[in-house]
């Protein structure tokens, strides 16, 4: 069996960036993380954790530049189940209860972004976690 990425991955740097998330009472939530430019980034997972009190439908999206007119393509998407303290995981492995999942590699240029969607859920009391968006990537200069 071949060894993970990261351990055959030569030169990139793993980055494990945290983004606290912040949901307020039935409003949607875009959370965007911008490859910086010069870049590239192998992402090697993404997780996203529902803070508020009623369930959220929820996206990671990649768009081609931070302005968010060309989508590159859905990572994956949950229609609605994902209850307070769920996860949204890409890859999956088994944690994203989703409709849609994309596999593959996924290889970002300098200027792409990724988008994460917490759709607004009803009326709640809103929420915080200090670590509600993990990505996970190997990142290289161009």
């Amino acid at each position: 069996m071949p060894e993970p990425i990261q351990y055959i991955a030569q030169g990139g740097r793993l980055v494990q960036k945290v983004v606290s998330i912040t949901l307020v009472n039935n409003v949607t939530l875009n959370e965007h993380v911008d490859v910086p430019a010069n870049k590239r980034w192998v992402i090697l997972g993404i997780r996203a954790v529902n803070c508020d009190d009623v369930n959220r439908a929820m996206a990671f999206e990649v768009y081609k530049e931070a302005a968010g007119t060309n989508l590159l393509r859905r990572l994956t998407y949950n229609t609605g189940i994902l209850a307070n303290g769920a996860a949204l995981q890409y890859p999956s492995y088994g944690t994203d209860t989703g409709s849609t999942n994309h596999y593959g590699p996924v290889i970002l240029q300098g200027g792409n972004r990724i988008t994460t969607i917490f759709v607004a859920g009803g009326a709640s009391t809103g929420g915080t976690d200090a670590d509600g968006l993990i990505v996970e990537y190997l990142e290289y200069d161009m």
